[in-house]
């Protein structure tokens, strides 16, 4: 009996917290309410993220529970949106923002995104935490809600 109660209390001790990060699913509608209530000043692009040469979309962390963010520098290349949706083309240098809660970080996106680019003063920064919200896929649907929020139409984030 006594082993038991010794077993009992030593697996409540070594047990470790079990966590999870729990994330809204992305919306353009969403992310374009969340710019449009920021101070910040945002320019929304379509394209694609190009981390320049030598720099490191991952390094290396030696405390996996207690990550820190960190920043890429690379280069946009798309299109800009207007009132009439994507059309201008863009190129520029990109300052990639990576945060992080805990064990949890974002990434670079490196795929076809809408990005949601934050203005300071002459950098462009994008911002990617653990719960991406100014990175989003760049299916059709998307861009049909992009469309709808720059027209001033129906930009209510889906249910």
């Amino acid at each position: 009996m006594t082993r038991l109660i010794l077993a009992a209390l030593l697996s409540t001790v070594i047990a470790a917290p079990a966590s999870a990060l729990s994330c809204l699913r992305p919306s353009v509608q969403a992310s374009f309410q969340a710019a449009e209530a920021s101070d910040a000043d945002y320019v929304l692009v379509i394209g694609r993220i190009q981390p320049l040469p030598g720099e490191e979309i991952a390094p290396a962390d030696d405390t996996p529970n207690d990550r820190e963010g960190y920043a890429v520098r690379a280069r946009f290349e798309g299109e800009v949106a207007g009132a009439d949706g994507f059309g201008t083309q863009a190129s520029f240098p990109l300052m990639v923002e990576v945060e992080c809660a805990g064990p949890w970080c974002g990434g670079v996106p490196l795929d076809r995104n809408i990005l949601f680019v934050e203005r300071r003063g002459d950098e462009n920064v994008l911002v990617e935490g653990p719960c991406p919200r100014f990175a989003l896929d760049a299916t059709p649907e998307a861009e049909a809600a992009v469309l709808s929020c720059l027209r001033g139409e129906d930009c209510t984030p889906p249910s």
